[in-house]
């Protein structure tokens, strides 16, 4: 109740806020930050990424029984590639190249699951995934291509927090959503 309260007090302040307004300890206020900034639709399909693949995971996780410690989506400005992200808690006899690949196979297809099946399925679903549904004329004609170059999906499998300093082998896989068998990077670590 004491929460709920404290969330109401902080809303009603923002709506008592006069626009523009300088914050009391200076700087400039982050919500008339945000609301100014225009949406991309790099910014769509990555919260679009993000909500697939969530829904992914927690499909794989009843069906394979894992228990999954995080996941996420972000970009690296570097290298230009978006990384999906998943880490699983697994005991130490599981955390293996095999269990790894097998838990990536499972994520990568029910992401493109209800792409056209065959080499270019994760083409077309990142394709929808990233553009509007009007085409206009400045769209990238292989936009589902270059985008299988720039999506990287990694899966850890590894100790929970707790167990991390006992045993912290962790082993990692990652590749393109289109990546299969020896295609899929494989790493041990610690």
């Amino acid at each position: 109740m004491k929460g709920i309260a404290i969330a109401v007090l902080g809303l009603a302040a923002l709506a008592v806020w006069p626009a523009g307004a300088q914050r009391p300890g200076g700087g400039r206020d982050a919500l008339d930050w945000l609301a100014g900034e225009p949406v991309t639709l790099l910014d769509w399909g990555m919260v679009r990424l993000r909500e697939d693949l969530d829904r992914a995971v927690d499909a794989v996780a009843r069906e394979t029984r894992s228990t999954v410690e995080r996941t996420g989506v972000f970009y690296r400005p570097p290298d230009r590639r978006i990384l999906l992200y998943v880490t699983f808690v697994e005991l130490p006899a599981n955390r293996s190249g095999d269990v790894c690949r097998d838990l990536y196979g499972r994520i990568a297809g029910t992401l493109v699951h209800g792409a056209p099946q065959g080499s270019g399925g994760a083409s077309w679903y990142l394709e929808s995934v990233f553009a509007h549904e009007g085409r206009r004329g400045d769209r990238p004609a292989d936009l589902g291509e270059q985008m299988v170059d720039r999506v990287i999906l990694q899966v850890t499998v590894g100790p929970g927090a707790a167990q991390a300093f006992a045993d912290g082998r962790r082993v990692v896989c990652s590749g393109r959503l289109d990546s299969t068998g020896e295609g899929i990077l494989l790493r041990v670590e610690g």
